[in-house]
C-alpha cells in the first residue's frame, strides 16, 4: 500500500472529479473560493487560447463536448472582472433554448414559431444582461424602463416583416393560437387580434403586418445604459450554441449575432462556443469571426510538422493538466508519477500515452476514466495500472459514449451529413460496419501470416516483433478517407466514436487523405488492437491500402437509401430515377407518382424511431439522469446534482418531481431528499438496446 496516496485519497478523487464537471464548471474550495484561476491550464504556452477570448475580436471557440470551452469562458470572466471598464455576460444558449421550447411546445414549425423563437431568445438574452447589470451596478431602473418599452412595442421594426401563417378554420382556433403566442403584449396587436369580432381572414391579415423587434435599436439603448456606468467593453459569452437545432441557430445568428458583428460597434465582443460540424454562421464574414479549436488535432496540427509532434503536444497538455490539479488539491504533496504504478518497464510516459489514446486529450473524458480507475486502485491505496486504465476505458465507452450515441434522445447530428440520411440508426450501422471491417483486416492478415502467404513486410515485422506465443498484436484501429469525404464522419466524431489524427498526401496525385482512429474503449470491446508499431513511422503504417475506407464508407451510404416503386417494389438506380423524374411513371407497373427515395433504416425500424421520439426529455432532465447514473453507487441531493450540471437546486427539485412521476428516479427522505436513477431509466437511456436487424445489414 502506498501510504502517501492513501493519505491523500480524498484530494486525488477531487482532482479527477473536478475534470468531469459539465456546463459552467464553477470549482471552489472548502471556503467557497473560486479555484478556476489556479486550475486553468491552456492548450498552448502563455495562455494563448485564453488571450484570444480576452482580446477585442469576435471569435468562435470550437471543440467537442468536454474540451473545456466553458472553462475558458469562466477563466476569462475572472480576468474581466478585474477591470471596471469591462463587463462580461455569460449566456447558456441551451438553457434559453429549453425555455423557448417549453414556452412554444404546441407551436408548429412555421413562421409564427420562428417569430416566437426569435422573440423569446431576445427576451432571455436581455434578461441575462439585466440580471448581470443589476448585480454589477446594484438594482437600477434603466433596464426596467427598457423592458417596459419593449413590451409596449416601441422597438418593433417597421422595415422587417414576417408573414405569419395561422389556421383560419374557426375563430376559436385562431384566438387560441393568438392567446398562447403572445405572452408579452406587442403594441395593440394582441388586443386587435383577440377581439371577438376578428375573423380568421382578419387575423391572418393582422399577422401579416407583424413587425420584428429591431435588435439595432435595442442594442443602442443598452449601449447608452452601459455608457452611463462607464462600461467601455461588453464581452458576450454565448455557450452551448451547438445544442440548438439548425433553425434556432439561424434565429440567433441572423437576428442577434450577425447584426452585432456587422454593425462595426466597438463595445460588444461576441465569443461563441460550439461543436465542430454543428455551427451555423450564415453570411457572417469568416474574417470577423475567426475560429479557434480545442480538439487536439485541429489545435496542434498548425504548429506541428508531423503527427508525432501533435501527439507529443497533446500528451504534454494532459501532463500539465493533471500536474496542476494535483498541486492545487494536495498542496504539492503528491506528484504525478506517484498516482501511477511506474516501474523500469512501464514509464510515466507510457501512462500519459495510454491516457491520450483513450481520451484524445479531452479533459472531461480524462476525468471520467481516472475516476473509474480510482475505485479499483487509489481508493485501496494502490497506484493506477495500465490494466486499470483499460478497464476504465471500456466502462467509459459503454456507459457514457455508447449510451449517449445510441439511446440519448438529444441526438445531435452534424450539419454535413450526406443527403441527410445518416440518422441515429444509420450512424450506428456505419459505426458497426467500420468496426467489423477493421477487425476483419486484422484477422485476414494474421491468417495470411499463419499460412506463410503474407506479402507485406510491414505487417510481418509487426507480428513477429510483438508476438507472444499464440497471441498476435497487429493494430488495425485507424483508417483513412479522402479529404472531400471526411464530412461523412462528422457525427461519429461528435460522439467520440472516431477522432481525426492526421492529414497527408494520397497516392493519387493531388489528393489529400484524412486519418481517423476508432475510440480506444470501442477497440477494446471489439478486440481490435489499437495504435501503430513503434518501430515504423505512423505515415507508413496508417497509409497502407488496407486502411483506405473511402469507397467502403461511400458504399455504405449508397446502400442506406433505397429508390423503389411503392406499388410493384421495382428498385431504381440513380440514373433510372433521374429519368423517372421527368415522366413520373413507374417503368414496370406504369403507375403515376409511386417511386420514392426511402431511408432503409426508417422503413425497417419505424417502430423503434417512434419509441425514441416518445422517450424524449428536456436536456436538463437527461443531464440529471446522466449525473445520477454516473454516481449511482450513492444517492445525491438536488444541491449536489446542481453543482455538477450548473443549475440551481430548486430547478433540480422541480425537474426530479417530473422524473419521479415518470418512474425514472427514486428518492429517499433523510434530512432532505436524496435521489437515485431508476432501473427503468437505466434500461431506457443507458444500455445498448439497439440491434440492427440482420435483414437490413
Amino acid at each position: 500500500m502506498n501510504l502517501n496516496i492513501s493519505a491523500f485519497s480524498t484530494e486525488i478523487e477531487r482532482v479527477f472529479k473536478s475534470l468531469i464537471k459539465s456546463g459552467r464548471p464553477d470549482i471552489t474550495d472548502e471556503n467557497n473560493k473560486n479555484l478556476v484561476p489556479k486550475l486553468y491550464v491552456d492548450l498552448f504556452e502563455n495562455n494563448y487560447v485564453l488571450n484570444q477570448v480576452l482580446d477585442d475580436n469576435h471569435i468562435l471557440l470550437k471543440g467537442r463536448r468536454g474540451t473545456g470551452k466553458s472553462t475558458v469562458f469562466l477563466r476569462a470572466e475572472d480576468e474581466i472582472q478585474k477591470d471596471k471598464s469591462k463587463f462580461a455576460i455569460y449566456i447558456n444558449l441551451q438553457t434559453c433554448y429549453e425555455e423557448v421550447r417549453t414556452a412554444n411546445s404546441d407551436a408548429e414549425n412555421n413562421a409564427m414559431t420562428k417569430y416566437l423563437t426569435y422573440k423569446n431568445f431576445l427576451t432571455e438574452i436581455l434578461r441575462h444582461i439585466q440580471k448581470r447589470c443589476d448585480s454589477y451596478f446594484s438594482k437600477n431602473n434603466d433596464f426596467v424602463e427598457l423592458f417596459r418599452d419593449i413590451e409596449t412595442g416601441k422597438y418593433i421594426d417597421s422595415d422587417f416583416q414576417r408573414s405569419i401563417e395561422m389556421s383560419t378554420s374557426s375563430n376559436r382556433e385562431t384566438k387560441a393560437v393568438i392567446s398562447s403566442a403572445f405572452s408579452i403584449k406587442d403594441a395593440s396587436l394582441k388586443a386587435d387580434l383577440s377581439d371577438s369580432n376578428v375573423t380568421g381572414q382578419t387575423a391572418s391579415t393582422k399577422l401579416n403586418e407583424l413587425r420584428i423587434f429591431s435588435i439595432h435599436e435595442v442594442l443602442k439603448r443598452i449601449l447608452d445604459i452601459l455608457n452611463k456606468y462607464g462600461i467601455k467593453t461588453v464581452y458576450l459569452f454565448l455557450d452551448d450554441f451547438s445544442e440548438l437545432n439548425k433553425e434556432s441557430q439561424k434565429v440567433v445568428i441572423d437576428s442577434l449575432i450577425a447584426p452585432i458583428i456587422s454593425s462595426y460597434n466597438d463595445k460588444f465582443k461576441v465569443k461563441l462556443a460550439g461543436y465542430p460540424g454543428r455551427v451555423y454562421t450564415g453570411n457572417i464574414d469568416k474574417t470577423k469571426l475567426p475560429t479557434f479549436s480545442l480538439d487536439f488535432y485541429d489545435a496542434f496540427e498548425l504548429t506541428s510538422s508531423n503527427y508525432n509532434d501533435v501527439e507529443d503536444l497533446s500528451i504534454q497538455y494532459i501532463e500539465r493538466t493533471l500536474t496542476q490539479r494535483l498541486a492545487v488539491y494536495t498542496d504539492n504533496q503528491i506528484t504525478l508519477s506517484e498516482i501511477f504504478d511506474v516501474s523500469q518497464s512501464v514509464t510515466l510516459r507510457d501512462y500519459l500515452t495510454r491516457l491520450f489514446n483513450c481520451t484524445s486529450g479531452i479533459p472531461r473524458a480524462l476525468g471520467f476514466i481516472l475516476t473509474y480507475c480510482y475505485l479499483s486502485s487509489i481508493n485501496s491505496g494502490k497506484p493506477i495500472t495500465l490494466d486499470n486504465i483499460d478497464s476504465a476505458s471500456i466502462k467509459y465507452y459503454e456507459e457514457n459514449i455508447l449510451s449517449d450515441f445510441i439511446n440519448d434522445a438529444r441526438f445531435k447530428q452534424s450539419f454535413y451529413d450526406d443527403k441527410e440520411l445518416l440518422d441515429q440508426l444509420s450512424q450506428k450501422n456505419l459505426m458497426d460496419k467500420i468496426s467489423e471491417k477493421l477487425f476483419n483486416i486484422k484477422r485476414e492478415i494474421i491468417e495470411s501470416y499463419q499460412k506463410s502467404n503474407l506479402k507485406k513486410v510491414i505487417y510481418t515485422d509487426t507480428i513477429e516483433q510483438y508476438r507472444k506465443g499464440t497471441i498476435y498484436w497487429l493494430p488495425t484501429s485507424h483508417f483513412y478517407v479522402n479529404k472531400e469525404t471526411e464530412d461523412i464522419l462528422n457525427t461519429l466524431e461528435l460522439y467520440f466514436i472516431v477522432s481525426k489524427f492526421h492529414e497527408g498526401s494520397s497516392r493519387e496525385p493531388g489528393k489529400k487523405i484524412s486519418h481517423y482512429g476508432l475510440n480506444y474503449g470501442l477497440c477494446l470491446t471489439k478486440k481490435i488492437d489499437y495504435g501503430r508499431p513503434a518501430f515504423r513511422r505512423t505515415y507508413d503504417y496508417w497509409r497502407q491500402e488496407e486502411f483506405n475506407f473511402n469507397n467502403f464508407i461511400t458504399s455504405i451510404l449508397s446502400s442506406i437509401e433505397v429508390i423503389s416503386c411503392q406499388n410493384c417494389n421495382k428498385e431504381y438506380t440513380d440514373l433510372e430515377y433521374s429519368i423517372y423524374v421527368n415522366h413520373k411513371k413507374c417503368f414496370k407497373c406504369g403507375q403515376d407518382d409511386t417511386v420514392l427515395k426511402i431511408n432503409k433504416f426508417y422503413s425497417k425500424l419505424k417502430d423503434k424511431l417512434e419509441e425514441w421520439n416518445e422517450k424524449k426529455l428536456p436536456n436538463s432532465h437527461v443531464d440529471i439522469l446522466r449525473t445520477l447514473y454516473n454516481n449511482r453507487e450513492n444517492a445525491m441531493s438536488a444541491f449536489e446534482i446542481g453543482n455538477q450540471i450548473d443549475r440551481h437546486h430548486l430547478s433540480i427539485t422541480h425537474a426530479t418531481r417530473s422524473l419521479s412521476e415518470q418512474k425514472l428516479v427514486t428518492y429517499e427522505e433523510r434530512d432532505k431528499r436524496y435521489y437515485k436513477v431508476s432501473d427503468l431509466a437505466i434500461s431506457r437511456f443507458f444500455s445498448d438496446t439497439v440491434n440492427i436487424p440482420k435483414e437490413i445489414e
